[in-house]
């Protein structure tokens, strides 16, 4: 993360944490910094970068669904239709190219192949 986004994590450091990135592997160690940086929370600068649909905290969020809710029920109140009906307000769909599908079984055998075994026993 420190190499492709150094000033948003360094932002993040500073907003979320309170900590000064400059004190990474003095003050507190590298392996400290990697579980904060992993730990940082929706609406952060970071998880924004990696992910647009990450930018939505979920303050954000409740009342995206509660702004929704209420001109859906003015939408429906006003007779409805398709035609009118009003645009959904919310973060954008998360990125799913990264995600490989895998089943249960072929997921276990994986992990018994890695353990050394040779089956998910």
């Amino acid at each position: 993360m420190m190499s492709r986004y150094p000033d948003e994590l360094r932002a993040d450091f500073q907003q979320y944490y309170g900590l000064n990135i400059d004190g990474m592997g003095s003050d507190y160690s590298v392996t400290h910094a990697a579980a904060l940086a992993v730990m940082l929370p929706l609406g952060a600068r970071v998880p924004s970068k990696t992910d647009p649909s990450l930018e939505w905290s979920l303050d954000r969020q409740l009342a995206a669904v509660t702004a929704n809710a209420v001109r859906d029920l003015h939408w429906a109140m006003a007779g409805g239709g398709e035609a009118d009906r009003p645009e959904r307000i919310g973060p954008p769909a998360p990125k799913r190219d990264d995600i490989e599908e895998i089943y249960a079984e072929d997921y276990i055998a994986e992990l018994a192949r890695m353990r050394g075994g040779a089956d998910g026993d």
